[in-house]
């Protein structure tokens, strides 16, 4: 139990840090086992992922109710309402859900924990968004919800699941990317230590169910650490894509090639999106708050000049893997996406064929780096792969810098240049942690209402109609309970 409360502190901004009031000694709340829980119905996975979409880890399972049926409230000893549910999904290895957003529930704080309390999660309530929980790892998941003194059971409404086939929380027994990923902590990686720490893996909640892509932490011009992300625009498309990322800091082996067991534990939640387009299919949003200083974060340095690169270098976490490098020594090509062709007034860079390491679904959002390590564009897809010499492509930095005019909804200019100097077009990275873990005022943004358009990639969800869902009787349930451990309350 230490150890979780110590990783709650460390993954979160201390605005988020109440502790989830189940998981404390209060005598006064129901037992979490005596809760009769909501039981989803095993779910077959996704197929492999085409070209250009998402890494889908969860399924989307329709589903809808109340506060007012599921679940127990409690009344605590300052007057203020708990509302617990619990949601088990068989068979699967991690477990999400999603909440109607309400003012009553951003009046109050929300957690999703596992029974032993070792995965805690913080909610954000405060949105006009659905509020998507990240992913708990085991097939066990607690919602909890502490209202304000002034409510009195408000009605707060599920109207989601997501059954996981990974627990992001875990490292896997084995690789799924290709043998020819080179891990980061390889020699390959040390004169790319700085910039491999800029890179996170993340999981987002579509409306087909919960995806993996990967991001770029990004310096600006004004150097005071406004956590800037860059990622593609075919992960991350909307406000509520966004307010639902969940970042996987240092998700690295600790040995070069060696067993997997990379750990997730440097982890934080939430971002608002303040600019995308699909031309270069760039999404640059802010983090909700710096990355704590513990993760030791870089914020890589880019190039926004038209000028072509002579060599690339991308960072990225492949099928969702732990963290790889890979290096193109040719100079990438000046085309449009999918396009063999040259031209200068290309919207993309072309890696013709990778000479060291590969990408993979997974990696989509990833950075490119040119010889002076300065982040040149993001990847958008291609084909290559472990055992081919297909290509790449990725949207041009410079392109999306004064995309429609320098508008600040789809160009990158206004947020990385935010006193608009013009000048410089290319910097170097640099380390700020000293002021990591404060959340600084968020930058205007175009898409903070933007009404969902949360249905990223072709993929469908799960429908209420095929599945089992069910509230079973505690007592059919002791058996099951019984394997929990930690859980604390009334008796």
């Amino acid at each position: 139990m230490k150890w979780s409360w110590w990783l709650l502190s460390v993954a979160f901004p201390m605005s988020a840090l109440a502790a989830p009031v189940g998981l404390g000694s209060n005598d006064s709340l129901t037992r979490a086992e005596a809760i009769n829980p909501v039981v989803l119905a095993p779910q077959t996975a996704f197929a492999a992922p085409e070209p250009g979409t998402p890494l889908y880890i969860a399924r989307a399972v329709e589903f809808r109710a109340s506060s007012e049926t599921t679940g127990v409230w409690d009344q605590l000893p300052d007057r203020r309402w708990v509302w617990r549910a619990v949601i088990h999904a068989r068979d699967a290895l991690s477990v999400g859900v999603t909440l109607d957003a309400s003012p009553a529930l951003g009046r109050s704080t929300g957690h999703v924990y596992s029974p032993q309390g070792s995965s805690i999660y913080p909610l954000r309530t405060q949105t006009q968004e659905r509020v998507h929980s990240p992913l708990v790892g085991g097939d066990t998941l607690i919602l909890e919800i502490v209202t304000a003194a002034a409510d009195s059971h408000p009605r707060f409404t599920i109207s989601r699941l997501d059954y996981g086939f990974s627990d992001p929380a875990k490292p896997s027994t084995q690789h799924k990317s290709g043998s020819c990923n080179v891990d980061t902590v390889c020699p390959e990686g040390d004169a790319w230590r700085d910039e491999i720490r800029s890179v996170a893996s993340y999981a987002a909640s579509s409306g087909a169910g919960t995806f993996s892509c990967t991001g770029t932490l990004l310096a600006n011009t004004s150097g005071d650490g406004r956590p800037l992300f860059l990622t593609a625009n075919h992960c991350i498309s909307s406000e509520s894509l966004a307010n639902s990322m969940t970042l996987y800091w240092n998700f690295e082996t600790a040995t070069c090639g060696g067993t997997p067991n990379g750990s997730r534990t440097d982890s934080q939640s939430g971002a608002s999106l303040l600019a995308a387009s699909a031309t270069t299919d760039f999404a640059l949003v802010e983090l909700d708050a710096r990355p704590n200083t513990a993760f030791d974060t870089y914020y890589s340095g880019w190039n926004a000049t038209s000028s072509a690169p002579t060599q690339g270098t991308a960072i990225h976490h492949p099928l969702g893997d732990e963290k790889a490098i890979s290096f193109e020594y040719a100079a990438p090509a000046s085309t449009n996406y999918s396009s063999t062709g040259t031209t200068a007034a290309g919207t993309h860079w072309r890696i013709i064929d990778w000479d060291v390491g590969t990408t993979e679904r997974g990696s989509s959002g990833s950075a490119l780096w040119d010889q002076n390590k300065r982040i040149i564009g993001q990847l958008e897809g291609g084909g290559a792969a472990c055992g081919n010499d297909e290509s790449d492509w990725y949207g041009k930095l410079a392109v999306s810098w004064s995309n429609d005019g320098s508008n600040p909804c789809s160009s990158l200019s206004p947020h990385l240049d935010p006193n608009g100097t013009g000048a410089p077009t290319s910097i170097a990275g640099y380390d700020l942690n000293a002021a990591g873990g404060t959340t600084l005022p968020l930058s205007d943004a175009c898409y903070r209402a933007d009404g969902g358009g949360d249905n990223g990639g072709a993929i469908g969800g799960g429908s209420s109609g095929s599945l089992l869902l069910t509230w079973l009787a505690p007592l059919l349930l002791a058996g099951w309970w019984r394997r929990r451990s930690g859980l604390r309350g009334k008796h």
